[in-house]
């Protein structure tokens, strides 16, 4: 997100500060954490923009915590200064500047210049006229507002203008409310337009033809057209990686000086307190985890460094405050086996998160690696800095010993609650029909959620303890670590582990299928290992290696 020119406007009554639209005497009904975030985005005079950001990055996660439908009614005038924002947006078009830059872009823009969404595009020049259109994007605050139509219908106009065809690839789920978004404004897909036989794997793509281009044998030349947008694909998706990372690095910059200048008062005393220690902690958890997905990107080379992003030596001091401390009336909730529930401690029952939170550490192969590395166990309060060396949050699993078993407490975003209510029914079916069952000689198990406890606006999931890590975890260890890297080289441990979680996903859709195909994406695996010698559990046979165990959590 780009820097904002100036505070908050109000039309007709010029430049006011954020404070000007907030009513004192709301803000005795609203969390504390609101309550101060908005007298200090009012008193620092942030523009509407980063007003959003810093909202978006603090709140996003507790929205529901408040009787709003969004974080954002929390501050009164605030939803009618983006709708006015909104209505004075234009959109501008950008033709490609250089060789490392091949997309047409086309900005949503306010009248200060800030960018709120934008569509990348690139013209294909063999068979016929047509553009692709590779990626649309509205800023998280403005969506729902018709931004992303208006720069689709003007996508849509410029297509027709030039007599040429408009294709994309339609990756949203079914059930999104957006998913239907192009089919209403007459883009078709492309099994309607050509069947199904020339298709091989290309199902998703969806395909707009004016009128005007109706003289080139479009349907004909389609296929011809998929083919050698198929081949451009590697290279397109690559440049639009980079072109994701250069943007999602500027909004961290915007964000961070936004912090800088709401604690300003704090980082020259070298004082601290509560909300700053949450926000700089969010954006620290925010920035490794994005970290840790661009080296995933196809044809990422880190072009466009996280370097950048100059994080002083005072804020890498800060203790971290990764969970809310704020309390709202009737928060304390809780789902699950009530058995499990009343045999728990009182205090952990009255006060979850202060419970929880002073836990040991769960000590995954990350997290013992890391130890090594210093000489030393983390301390506690960790540090920013510790955070930023380790590339994750240790604090998000905990290990609790109860009643003879050992459980894993995990917190997740608040955002998660409904998918893991649902991913529970999953689970339980799942248990029903397939525990014990062999894939690849690996046993398959089942590890649902006991609990849920949502408190203080944080979420917590108590598990049993497995003796298995997580999948990428195990992918990480065997291809990285100086112990395992040759022997899974010799053998393809990761390989076999690739093929089991493979036979079950095909299981899964084959055996299950009431469930929908996200459903099924959003289960995770852990494999059997030796969390003491940071080794897994295999068997080897004739047929070859296989890990002992499968989980699905």
């Amino acid at each position: 997100m780009t820097v904002a020119h100036g505070p908050l406007k109000d039309e007709g009554h010029g430049q006011k500060p954020m404070a000007f639209f907030l009513e004192k005497k709301q803000m005795m009904m609203l969390p504390e954490q609101i309550a101060e975030i908005r007298e200090r985005i009012g008193q620092a005079g942030i523009g509407l923009k980063d007003a959003l950001s810093v909202i978006d990055m603090t709140f996003q996660d507790q929205a529901g915590r408040v009787k709003s439908p969004s974080p954002y009614e929390a501050f009164t005038g605030l939803n009618r200064l983006i709708d006015l924002t909104v209505h004075g947006v234009k959109i501008g078009r950008f033709r490609p500047g250089r060789k490392e830059q091949p997309f047409h872009t086309w900005e949503i823009h306010t009248a200060e210049g800030d960018v709120l969404g934008y569509l990348n595009m690139i013209y294909l020049k063999r068979i016929i006229p047509c553009y692709y259109l590779v990626y649309v994007e509205v800023m998280p605050s403005f969506r729902g507002l018709g931004l992303g139509y208006r720069i689709l219908k003007a996508f849509m106009e410029f297509v027709r203008d030039k007599k040429a065809v408009g294709i994309l690839d339609n990756i949203i789920p079914p059930g999104e409310v957006t998913s239907e978004i192009y089919t209403k404004l007459g883009w078709k897909n492309i099994r309607d337009l050509i069947g199904n036989g020339t298709l091989d794997g290309q199902g998703n793509y969806m395909a707009f033809i004016p009128d005007s281009a109706q003289s080139h044998d479009v349907k004909g030349k389609l296929p011809h057209v998929l083919f050698t947008l198929s081949k451009r694909r590697p290279v397109i998706d690559m440049h639009d990686n980079e072109d994701m990372v250069k943007r999602t690095i500027e909004e961290f910059l915007s964000i961070y000086r936004t912090l800088e200048e709401l604690f300003r008062a704090e980082i020259s005393s070298g004082s601290s307190n509560p909300l700053m220690l949450f926000m700089f902690t969010r954006f620290t958890t925010k920035l490794i985890g994005f970290r840790r997905r661009i080296a995933t990107l196809i044809g990422y080379t880190g072009g466009e460094s996280l370097e950048q992003i100059s994080i002083s030596e005072r804020i890498k001091e800060l203790p971290i405050q990764p969970y809310s401390l704020w309390k709202s009336e009737k928060d304390l909730r809780s789902w699950g086996d009530r058995t499990v529930l009343h045999s728990l401690p009182d205090p952990l029952r009255r006060e979850p998160t202060l419970f929880i939170e002073g836990l040991p550490f769960y000590k995954r192969p990350y997290l013992h690696d890391w130890m090594e590395k210093k000489g030393a166990g983390p301390a506690e309060p960790m540090r920013i800095s510790d955070l930023l060396d380790l590339g994750f949050d240790p604090t998000r699993l905990r290990e609790f010993h109860h009643d003879g078993v050992d459980y894993i407490f995990e917190r997740v975003s608040p955002q998660f609650f409904p998918s893991l209510v649902r991913k529970k029914r999953v689970l339980r079916k799942i248990e029903e029909c397939g525990s014990g069952a062999r894939f690849r000689g690996a046993v398959l198990q089942v590890n649902p959620p006991f609990l849920i406890f949502r408190d203080r606006g944080n979420v917590y999931v108590l598990r049993k303890k497995v003796e298995g890590i997580h999948s990428q975890e195990a992918f990480d260890q065997l291809r990285t670590s100086p112990s395992l890297r040759e022997m899974n080289r010799a053998v393809g441990i990761d390989r076999a582990i690739s093929g089991v979680i493979s036979d079950i996903r095909k299981w899964l859709e084959v055996s299950f299928k009431s469930f929908s195909r996200q459903e099924i994406e959003d289960l995770t695996f852990f494999f059997s290992w030796n969390l003491e010698t940071n080794f897994p559990r295999v068997r080897v046979d004739t047929s070859g290696v296989s890990p002992d165990a499968i989980w699905i959590a």
